[in-house]
C-alpha cells in the first residue's frame, strides 16, 4: 500500500463506521453477518425504537391484563354485572393475567411485527443501499438473516418478554400468587412462535415485491380473513396459525391440546422456515 492510498482507505473505513458497517473478510454465505446484525440491532437498541416499542407493548397488553386482574373483581364486589366473566370462571386465579394477556401479545403482536418489519427489505432495495452494502463482502444470505434474527429478538423482548414479565407482577399484586414458571415460558413460546411465523412470511414478502402494498397486506390480510375463513373451513386451522392466541391460553392453563392445535404449532414453525428458506433462496437471485 502507497502513501497516497492510505488516506483514502482511512476514509473507507471512517465512512464505513459512520453507516454502522466495517468491512467483513470471506466469502462464505455468512460473511459480514456480524457486522450487519451488529447494524440492525442498533436500530431496536440505539434508537429510540426500544423505548418506543415498550411503551407501546406494555400499554396495551399489561394495561388490558392489568383492567381484567384489578378493575373487574373491584365492579364485581360492588355487585356490578360484568360482561364475559363466566367463561373465565373455572380458570385459576394465579393464570388469569396470562389468560388475557396471551391473545393480545398474538393479535395485536402480529400486526405490530408486520408493520415493523415492512420496510426490512423494501426500503434498503429502493434507496438503493442494499446494493452498497452486497458491494462490499458481504453475503446475501447474511443480509437476510440479520433482518429476520434482529426482528425475532426484537418481538421476543418487546411484545413476549417483558410484557410477559409485569403480566406476573400484576399477578402476584392482585392475587398473591404466580404461576408456574414452566407455564409462563411455554405460553410464551407459542406467541413468539406465531410472531417469527408473520415476520418471516413479510421478509419473504419484502423480497418477492418492489411496493409496501402486498408485503402489508398479505400478512394482515392471511390473519384476519384466515381466522375468518377457518370458522367456515376448519381444516384451514390445522395449517395455518389462525388460533394461536387460543393455542397459548391454553397452554398456559396446562390443558392438552386438541389435534387440530398441535397440527397448527408443528406446521407454523416448519412454514416459518420455508419462508426463511425461500427468501434466501430468491434474494440470491434478485437484481438489485
Amino acid at each position: 500500500m502507497t502513501a497516497q492510498t492510505h488516506p483514502q482507505v482511512t476514509h473507507d473505513l471512517r465512512l464505513a463506521v459512520r453507516q454502522g458497517l466495517l468491512p467483513a473478510r470471506g466469502g462464505n454465505w455468512l460473511a459480514g453477518f456480524g457486522n450487519m446484525f451488529s447494524k440492525e440491532l442498533g436500530r431496536w437498541f440505539h434508537t429510540r425504537r426500544w423505548l418506543w416499542q415498550l411503551l407501546i407493548w406494555v400499554i396495551i397488553i399489561n394495561g388490558f391484563a392489568a383492567f381484567m386482574l384489578f378493575v373487574i373483581p373491584m365492579l364485581q364486589a360492588k355487585g356490578a354485572q360484568t360482561v364475559g366473566t363466566g367463561d373465565t370462571a373455572m380458570i385459576p386465579p394465579e393464570a388469569m393475567g396470562f389468560y388475557w394477556a396471551f391473545p393480545l401479545m398474538v393479535l395485536f403482536g402480529i400486526a405490530g411485527v408486520v408493520i415493523l418489519a415492512q420496510d426490512e427489505v423494501i426500503q434498503e432495495r429502493q434507496s438503493g443501499t442494499a446494493a452498497w452494502i452486497l458491494s462490499k463482502p458481504a453475503a446475501r444470505s447474511a443480509f437476510i438473516l440479520t433482518k429476520l434474527f434482529s426482528n425475532f429478538l426484537g418481538a421476543l423482548i418487546f411484545i413476549v418478554a417483558l410484557p410477559g414479565l409485569v403480566t406476573l407482577g400484576e399477578t402476584y399484586l392482585a392475587v398473591h400468587k404466580v404461576i408456574s414458571p414452566a407455564s409462563v415460558l411455554a405460553g410464551s413460546g407459542v406467541a413468539w412462535l406465531a410472531l417469527a411465523f408473520y415476520i418471516s412470511l413479510t421478509i419473504l414478502l419484502g423480497v418477492l415485491f418492489g411496493s409496501r402494498g402486498p408485503v402489508l397486506g398479505i400478512p394482515l390480510g392471511a390473519m384476519f380473513v384466515g381466522r375468518i375463513l377457518a370458522g367456515f373451513f376448519p381444516p384451514l386451522a390445522y395449517v395455518l396459525p389462525v388460533t394461536m392466541d387460543g393455542v397459548a391460553q391454553m397452554v398456559v392453563l396446562g390443558m392438552p391440546l386438541p389435534a387440530m392445535m398441535v397440527s397448527q404449532l408443528i406446521s407454523t414453525a416448519v412454514l416459518t422456515i420455508v419462508f426463511t428458506l425461500v427468501a434466501l433462496w430468491r434474494f440470491r437471485k434478485l437484481e438489485l
